[in-house]
């Protein structure tokens, strides 16, 4: 075979390899930055539903000692209530006659 076959069929070879190589990480590049950029999307939208439910319970959080000051102060006003109706009973029951004991300071009719 002439020397210049040889030659050719050298840089025809060395020139089809760096090629694929090209190719190659072309694809695997190409690959990279799809996955990156998924993988950013979901972190954003990961991100995104955290400070959502973040914000939901201290929403909740904030609706639950509101609630827990009604109830302490629907409470409190019952037991008043419920010492007041004492009040009156005995009243009655001593026999007492009228006024009825007067009505608990700070307790709403």
């Amino acid at each position: 075979m002439p020397e210049w076959i040889i030659t050719a069929l050298i840089t025809l070879a060395v020139a089809t390899i760096g090629a694929s190589g090209v190719w190659l990480g072309a694809i695997l590049s190409n690959r990279t930055a799809s996955k990156v950029v998924a993988s950013t999307a979901e972190n954003t939208l990961i991100d995104q539903l955290q400070e959502e439910l973040r914000t939901y319970r201290e929403d909740a959080g904030r609706r639950a000692t509101a609630q827990d000051i009604r109830m302490d102060r629907l409470e409190t006003n019952s037991d008043g209530y419920r010492a007041h109706i004492y009040e009156l009973r005995s009243h009655i029951w001593e026999g007492s006659p009228p006024p009825p004991p007067a009505w608990p300071v700070g307790l709403p009719r």
